[in-house]
């Protein structure tokens, strides 16, 4: 069945009396689950908990890190030791830190190890690891092994006031509380690293990893778009592991008791927010320069805010069940490598807990665990990316993706590629079954995104688009593009139009464009008609925005919803998330983990409670009948257009200015010719 590299073969029988067979979708990356030597094993014993955004993922791993007993093993791209995962107040620390609950859990006799990515250079810019990559120079240093075994956020706070009070006579000493409490975090996170690196938290272990540029070299050269020069580079020599897993008491109780988490939720303090994504929330980190001024793109001025942008994320608890045990060997071959071990045989579970071993019943979920790992040549996240695709452009119904980052044509080409293939089999055979070519299927395809993060990011954003007929909303990056295709036309006029210089004065006098335009003009960018024609496809593309009555300023404002998600819903059948995004190098570049699963138990309510929240309550998509899917796309795309007209209105009625949900049109006047993905 099917010759891509990611399937499985599968003899399919016919009856002929009846006519009928019978086959199975395959849904995962099915070579990898060979009997006898399944690298990525599909799993059918897993209970499944999703959790939208931070507020509740975290809550949900603050109770479990509290209720552990035996083990508890990060891997994160960042760490955040003063960070709270639960909160209340405004005031830091608003609940137990990561740090003090960490702690707290060692001092149980809980075995904590953390596995961190780092970079010194990448550090800088990322500041992943307040107190280690930032921060490193508190109002005091870090103390004894004795100061370890006392640390706590609140003990960080009361030697900073006590300090400050005893020396309130100088000025320098006159502290604000606000003051006070950001000195007072800084040096709590810049302790406990130094506390951790030495080993003096006793029952926490701590190891950091940076990228292979020699692997990254060799999944790279696999890619049918090789990247541009400088991204090359970047690619290659700033490579940097985004898995962000937790699994607890793997083997405590044989099991019994073992969870774990996929999720693209970051553990540093500006990933949090709650699913009501306000446009100011003092819960979420304060702003303080960085959203001075702060502009949403298209939208009219610029606004003071006083936290973080809201942030949108996902996570999804394993509770019990074989999916464990791969997150299991993930974790053990990435901290025995961080170690120092030389590379050779990959750790493997070889004797698996046996409560995760269980018998599945009918409430469990049929899970596999893919990874982008280069140092293993693991690269399955683009293998279940690739094949959803495929199974999705085969049928009718949607495709949702909702990802920090749109900037693969290859995936887009993919899509198209399938699709065309369906389409033209519809209209060779349609006659056979009695429909004409206008009954022909459509596949509904929503894509929810961030405007891309910096201005480099624009021209990957707008390829992958353009693939699809989508580039319009990029409109600073289109009108660079006629602008520079009109001059190079003018020039080329000019040069035929000389009567001055022979052939080859008018070939070096040539009219060049940049690579970026010399790219996008390429590609052949499909109208609307041709989309629905040619594919069988009806695309929107959306943005996140938030809007509020400002009472101090007696104005509307409205605020970007960082979409940091990397999720993938196709058909209420089936879904994929984790720390990948759709990039480059996500797919190969980067290591990352996802979790697949098709279960529709699972995806179903999935699909309702995000397209319900983003809506507004208005458009949920109702129980996925064709019907339904066309009616919600077609209503999307009218609330995103009143949603920006209310932006863009004058009236000083109130409900004129008001959203409804928080999708809008993708509206961006920004441009560029550099490139960056």
């Amino acid at each position: 069945m099917g010759t891509d590299s990611y399937l499985r073969t599968e003899t399919v029988h016919i009856d002929e009396v009846r006519c009928a067979a019978t086959g199975r979708v395959q849904w995962f990356a099915e070579n990898k689950n060979q009997k006898g030597s399944a690298s990525h094993p599909i799993t059918h014993n897993n209970s499944l908990t999703m959790y939208i955004c931070g507020q509740a993922g975290f809550s949900a791993i603050a109770k479990d890190i509290q209720d552990a007993s035996e083990s508890i093993d990060l891997v994160l791209w960042g760490f955040d030791p003063g960070m709270e995962l639960n909160r209340n107040g405004s005031v830091w620390p608003r609940s137990d830190t990561y740090g003090d609950l960490l702690i707290a859990a060692a001092r149980r006799g809980v075995k904590v190890r953390l596995l961190c990515w780092y970079s010194y250079s990448g550090g800088k810019v990322q500041k992943n690891m307040p107190g280690y990559t930032h921060g490193t120079n508190p109002w005091r240093g870090p103390g004894s092994e004795v100061d370890a075994s006392q640390i706590h956020a609140h003990r960080s706070i009361d030697m900073l006031r006590e300090h400050a009070r005893e020396r309130r006579h100088k000025k320098e000493w006159n502290l604000a509380g606000e003051k006070i409490i950001a000195m007072a975090r800084e040096e709590y996170c810049h302790s406990w690293f130094y506390y951790a690196f030495k080993g003096w938290l006793r029952g926490i272990e701590i190891r950091t990893r940076g990228g292979d540029p020699a692997e990254i070299q060799k999944t790279l050269g696999h890619e049918k778009q090789a990247p541009a020069i400088v991204e090359h580079a970047g690619m290659v020599f700033a490579g940097t592991h985004h898995q962000k897993p937790v699994l607890i008491d793997f083997a405590y109780e044989g099991g019994s008791k073992a969870v774990g988490y996929v999720m693209g939720l970051n553990s540093v303090t500006n990933y949090w927010d709650t699913a009501s994504h306000c446009v100011e929330d003092s819960l979420r980190e304060d702003g303080g320069a960085l959203t001075t001024g702060e502009q949403t793109q298209g939208v009219d001025g610029r606004f003071d805010f006083a936290s973080m942008k809201p942030y949108r994320d996902y996570a999804c608890r394993i509770d019990g069940g074989q999916a464990l045990i791969p997150l299991h060997e993930n974790f053990e071959r990435a901290w025995q490598r961080a170690g120092g071990a030389a590379s050779g045989a990959l750790f493997s579970c070889t004797s698996p807990p046996p409560a995760l071993l269980r018998k599945a019943d009918n409430s469990h979920s049929s899970v596999q665990i893919v990874r982008t790992q280069p140092e293993e040549n693991d690269v399955t996240i683009k293998d279940i990316y690739f094949n959803a695709t495929r199974v999705a452009a085969a049928g009718t119904g949607y495709l949702y993706i909702e990802n920090q980052y749109f900037q693969y044509k290859e995936w887009a080409d993919h899509l198209l590629a399938v699709r065309k293939k369906v389409i033209a089999g519809w209209n060779r055979n349609c006659a056979k079954i009695g429909k004409t070519r206008e009954d022909l299927p459509m596949l509904y395809v929503f894509i929810v995104i961030p405007v891309p993060e910096m201005a480099p990011m624009i021209p990957r954003t707008y390829d992958t688009l353009a693939t699809l007929g989508q580039q319009a909303g990029l409109k600073g990056q289109v009108a660079l593009i006629d602008q520079a295709n009109k001059e190079a036309a003018l020039k080329a006029r000019l040069a035929r139009q000389s009567s001055f210089g022979d052939a080859v004065d008018r070939r070096a006098n040539a009219p060049v464009v940049a690579p970026v335009v010399e790219d996008a003009n390429k590609i052949d960018k499909p109208t609307i008609e041709e989309l629905e024609k040619t594919y069988g496809l009806q695309l929107c593309v959306a943005v996140l925005n938030s809007g509020e009555f400002d009472q101090a300023s007696r104005q509307w404002r409205y605020r970007e919803i960082y979409i940091h998600s990397k999720l993938m819903l196709v058909d209420d059948s089936f879904f994929t998330l984790g720390s990948a995004n759709l990039n480059q190098r996500s797919m190969v570049v980067d290591s990352e983990i996802n979790i697949a699963t098709n279960d529709p138990r699972q995806a179903g309510p999935l699909r309702k409670a995000i397209w319900w929240q983003l809506t507004g309550g208005k458009h949920d998509g109702g129980n996925c009948s064709t019907l339904e899917i066309k009616d919600t796309q077609r209503n999307w795309i009218q609330l995103m257009d009143d949603n920006k007209k209310a932006q863009k209105s004058k009236s000083k009625e109130p409900l004129q200015k008001l959203m409804s949900g928080f999708i809008v049109p993708l509206d961006d006047a920004r441009s560029s010719v550099l490139r960056l993905g």
